[in-house]
Parts: C-alpha cells; sequence; structure tokens
C-alpha cells in the first residue's frame, strides 16, 4: 500500500506515541506501507520538525535524524514531481502533498488538514484522515 503523508500526519506521529498517525509512522518504520515523497515534501517535513514548539519530541537534532532514517528506508518511494498543482489557494504547501501524489501515484493521500480533506479524491486517489486510513485501507 503506497500513501503521501502528509506534513501533520508526520508531526503528530513524532509528537505523541499513541494514535493513528503514531500507527502511521510505525507502520512505515516495519515496512508494512510504502511512503511516497518528494525532495520539496521532505523540506517541508523537515522545516516543521524542526520548530522549537515541537521540542516534546524530542532535540531537532534527534527529530530530523528520525525522519532521515525513516526517508532512507526501502519502502520510502522518493519521486520528481513533473507538474505543479495549485488547487489550494488558502494553504499553497498543501500543493506539495498534491505534486507528490500526481507523480507517486500512491493509493492514498493521508492528512490531517482540512484543505486537503476537503477536496476528498485527488484525481482517483482518496484523501482520508489517519484514523479512516487505518479503519478501510488497511482491511482491504
Amino acid at each position: 500500500m503506497k500513501v503521501v503523508l502528509d506534513t501533520n500526519v508526520i508531526i503528530s506521529g513524532f509528537l505523541t506515541r499513541e494514535g493513528p498517525p503514531a500507527t502511521l509512522i510505525d507502520l512505515w518504520a516495519e515496512g508494512r506501507i510504502t511512503v511516497v515523497v518528494s525532495q520539496p515534501l521532505i523540506e517541508e517535513y523537515l522545516g516543521v520538525l524542526v520548530r522549537p514548539k515541537f521540542a516534546k519530541a524530542g532535540r531537532p537534532e534527534e527529530r530530523l535524524r528520525l525522519l532521515e532514517e525513516l526517508i532512507a528506508m526501502d519502502n520510502t518511494d522518493l519521486v520528481s514531481p513533473k507538474e505543479r498543482v495549485a488547487m489550494i489557494d488558502e494553504d499553497p504547501a498543501d500543493n506539495l502533498v498534491l505534486e507528490c501524489a500526481a507523480t507517486g501515484s500512491p493509493d492514498y493521500i493521508v492528512s490531517g488538514d482540512d484543505h486537503l480533506l476537503r477536496i476528498r479524491k485527488f484525481g482517483k486517489i482518496p484523501v482520508v484522515t489517519p484514523r479512516q486510513f487505518l479503519e478501510t485501507a488497511l482491511k482491504e
């Protein structure tokens, strides 16, 4: 199962070791899902992950190392977006997720962001919450 994880899912999964976002991080670490990423999306992850307000997830170096280790895994699919997407005007950074999905052809986009969740589907790719993904997609 291939997924694109929005930045808020990554951050939530790092901040708390319980709940659906943390379970998604665990599934990635265990090799049970493939996570599609792009360089712009990785930069978004890194930029948000080192913010001081996320200090409870460990020192910035620890957070970065953990993310880098996940990205280096065999079940991480690094893609280079071929086209720009400008579907979400309210938060243009959300378009990075869509650009990654357009190239990486994931089965799902997983997000907790209202802008992305509102579109429900990007082409044929469902946009779901972490909980929805765990309740439905993994049961397929």
